[in-house]
């Protein structure tokens, strides 16, 4: 992994920054692929609001832009979902991230719309799946970019009860203004998420 020009200093203190406002985190989500660092935390938006449902998130991910090898990028969001039960066994989700990119000489953000499902197997109630889509267009994209897209799929097997190993897959597209579209992250990951 060649991700020692990217600032993981940087990464770190803001993802410690936004978990400083928070009072508890329920789910720290850590992933590593051959080229980033991802690190997330969830919770109950209640710890934040008198809301009875829904959940926060902070994070960012970090490491070399998939399209420019030379090249290194970090992403930071922040974000709130209304969430709850689709069907028996799959919670959905649906809200929106402020999102901040900089990819070395660009650099900008999105509000972004999407949402994650969630389902457990009711025969293995240790897998897990879960698959998110956020996306921004030109519309809510500032600064050098004009549209900011994140897909993500994992399937997850839970070692304990509060602690999931999965593995996964996840894109991360920006379309420079007045230019091309850049795969900043395409391909596959290894992670864990540990209930508190």
């Amino acid at each position: 992994m060649r991700i020692s020009c990217f600032p993981l200093h940087g990464l770190a203190a803001a993802t410690l920054l936004g978990l400083s406002s928070v009072a508890s985190a329920e789910v720290f989500d850590a992933s590593l692929s051959q080229d980033t660092v991802r690190i997330a935390v969830n919770g109950p938006l209640s710890r934040l609001f008198a809301v009875d449902k829904g959940e926060y998130s902070v994070g960012g991910v970090g490491g070399e832009i998939d399209d420019f090898s030379s090249d290194n990028f970090f992403s930071l969001h922040g974000g709130v979902m209304l969430t709850g039960e689709a069907a028996p066994n799959l919670e959905a989700g649906l809200g929106a991230r402020l999102q901040y990119v900089d990819a070395d000489s660009a650099d900008g953000g999105s509000l972004a719309l999407g949402g994650q499902l969630r389902l457990k197997l009711l025969q293995a109630d240790r897998l897990r799946f879960n698959a998110g889509a956020w996306y921004g267009p030109k519309a809510s994209t500032f600064g050098d970019f004009d549209e900011f897209t994140e897909l993500s799929a994992s399937v997850g097997y839970e070692v304990l009860r509060d602690a999931e190993l999965y593995v996964g897959y996840r894109s991360i597209e920006v379309g420079i203004d007045n230019g091309p579209s850049v795969d900043l992250e395409d391909g596959a990951h290894v992670g864990i998420r540990l209930q508190f």
